[in-house]
Formats: C-alpha cells, sequence, structure tokens
C-alpha cells in the first residue's frame, strides 16, 4: 500500500492506493504549494488529504512511503513540517517530486515525452527516462509566464483601462471587468468612464497583482471580441513557442497539457485561438489531464520497484476516477 498525493496551489487531493492499481481511499484538502499558502497551511493540507486517505487504516495495510507530486519550492524547513505531519500517521518514508511529473504521468504511462502546463502560470517540460531532462518557464508572474492565466488577466486590465482612458480600442470586455469587479458606473458617458476608470484603477491596486488572473476567462467568453482574439492570439503563440523550446530532435512521445487556461480555455476554443499543439507534437498525441494525482500514483508506483503498463495505468486511472466521483 502506498500513499499518493498531488499538491497543487489551490487544492491537494491524496490517494491509497496498491501494487495491483487498487485504490482504498481519497482525500482532498486546500492548497499544498509553500510558495502560495505557506509552509504551515501548505503542511497542514497535505496532511488533512493524506489521513481522508487513509481513514481508519491501521496494522499491515499501514503505507510505508508517501510520494508528493508538488508545486512550490521544497525547502527544508517545508521538507521538515511535511514530514513530520505525515510521520505522525505512521509514514516512515516521504517523497518529494515536482508536479510537472506528476502531470505528465496523469496523461501517459510512456516514460518519453513533453508536458505543457498553463494555468496562472505556465511552465513546459521534457521528460526522459521519466525524469525531467529541461525545464522553460515557471518564474512567476512579474519575470514571465507568457500565455499563462495572470498574463492574460492582466492584458484583460490593460486593454480596459486603456479603452476607459481613450487611449484603446473599445471592447466588449469593459463591461464584463467592471461587473466582475463590482463596479457599477457607467461607461457610457465621459464623466461615467471617468468614474470606472478610478474605481477600477483602485481595485485592481487593492488585490494581490497575481489576482488578475481571475480575468483571463473574461477573454474566452468573448473570443470574438477584436481586443480579447487578440489577446488569446498572442498567449496561444506565447505557450507554442514555450513548448517548441523544450523539444528535441531526438525525442519523440506524446505532448500532456494541464492547466485551466490550456483545457478549459485555448482546447476548449475555436480553432483558429487554439495553441499550435499539432505541428509541435509532430504527430503524437495531445493529452489533455485535469490533475497530477494519477500521476502520483504512477510515480510513487514505480518509486517502491514497480512496472507501470499500459493496463496498470489505466487501471489506476479509473480507480482514482471512481474515488474522486464519489467523493465529490
Amino acid at each position: 500500500m502506498f500513499l499518493a498525493v498531488d499538491a497543487g496551489g489551490t487544492s491537494t487531493r491524496a490517494v491509497l492506493i496498491d501494487t495491483l492499481g487498487r485504490a482504498y481511499g481519497y482525500g482532498r484538502a486546500g492548497g499544498g504549494n509553500p510558495t502560495a499558502t505557506g509552509i504551515g497551511p501548505a503542511a497542514e493540507a497535505i496532511g488533512y488529504a493524506a489521513e481522508r486517505a487513509m481513514g481508519d487504516l491501521t496494522g499491515s495495510g499501514q503505507p510505508a512511503l508517501a510520494l508528493i507530486a508538488m508545486a512550490g519550492e521544497k525547502t527544508a524547513a517545508f521538507r521538515e513540517q511535511v514530514v513530520g505531519r505525515l510521520a505522525g500517521l505512521g509514514l516512515s518514508e516521504v517523497v518529494l517530486d515536482p508536479d510537472l511529473l506528476g502531470m505528465f504521468h496523469s496523461g501517459t504511462p510512456a516514460r518519453d515525452g513533453y508536458a505543457l502546463i498553463a494555468g496562472t502560470g505556465a511552465v513546459a517540460a521534457r521528460i526522459r527516462g521519466g525524469r525531467l531532462d529541461r525545464v522553460v518557464g515557471g518564474k512567476g508572474w512579474l519575470l514571465g509566464d507568457a500565455g499563462s492565466g495572470f498574463w492574460i488577466g492582466h492584458a484583460v486590465a490593460r486593454a480596459v483601462v486603456a479603452s476607459l482612458d481613450g487611449q484603446g480600442q473599445r471592447t466588449v470586455l469593459t463591461g464584463l471587468v467592471l461587473e466582475k469587479l463590482g463596479i457599477e458606473a457607467d461607461p457610457g458617458t465621459l464623466a461615467g468612464r471617468a468614474e470606472a476608470l478610478r474605481q477600477l484603477v483602485s481595485a485592481v491596486y487593492a488585490r494581490p497583482p497575481v489576482s488578475l488572473a481571475e480575468l483571463a476567462p473574461l477573454a474566452f467568453e468573448v473570443h470574438d471580441d477584436r481586443v480579447a482574439r487578440a489577446i488569446l492570439l498572442d498567449a496561444s503563440a506565447a505557450l507554442a513557442d514555450l513548448l517548441s523550446a523544450v523539444r528535441a530532435p531526438d525525442l519523440a512521445g506524446p505532448v500532456v497539457v494541464g492547466g485551466s487556461i490550456l483545457v478549459r480555455g485555448m482546447l476548449a476554443a475555436p480553432a483558429d485561438l487554439q495553441v499550435e499543439l499539432v505541428p509541435i507534437a509532430a504527430g503524437h498525441p495531445v493529452i489533455p489531464v485535469s490533475d497530477g494525482l494519477v500521476g502520483a500514483a504512477v510515480l510513487v508506483l514505480r518509486r517502491a520497484g514497480g512496472n507501470v503498463d499500459d493496463p496498470l495505468f489505466h487501471r489506476i486511472r479509473a480507480e482514482i476516477t471512481r474515488l474522486s466521483t464519489s467523493s465529490a
């Protein structure tokens, strides 16, 4: 029996699984990314999800090994807290792996290929032999992450400010952004635009910068608008460039994609707004995944010496889907 954990910035998921791919318990908690939520809250979220997954398990079925596929910095202080938290549940060995590996292995049992994630941030990776071979992006909202949720949301906010200020094109994004932020000024008059702009600037600066990512879905909502369309085309090109940066001529394999901007945004948008994944994937499948829990289960079984082939991979995925659906 093994514990697999997918610790993301928004939520943490855990599953108790055996070498045959049978799942016995599932747990969910808040964000487990120590960079995003802080070391203490992240360690507690992981511990709570693990408790829920393990239930009342005791005796010979007690897992000794836990693997956490996680985002955020794996500092010594965080490692100490999360290891101590899980030790209280009887787990004697804890492995921390990158969330990129969890996402990739949630889409395929292959050991070689590529991963592209675009949520609040954006990052791409080349996976060789089941390990990270090259990573590009993921530097955060201030230093990069072009094409990400923050990047799109920031572009949306700037476009609306320019429109209200008379320096940019009119856009239907204006009404959507004002409504999203609870601003009731009428942008149909000069005085109303000035008041809307004043309230918009105050509202944006009063919130954490990264919260601009919440505006990104608005661009997809009105993708026919000229301003929104231009933002999405630029985002699509940036994500395609990010994936191209990790491509290697000698390494084929599937492209696994995750994150809300890709899965619920780009890949659900009209074809001409989608990331140019097909040519970059060079004929290999593009596989969307919702999270990294299946991959964390694959990684923990391989860490324990197991061989996760196609049948076992599909069994793991079906079992986790069964438990997560029933606990929803």
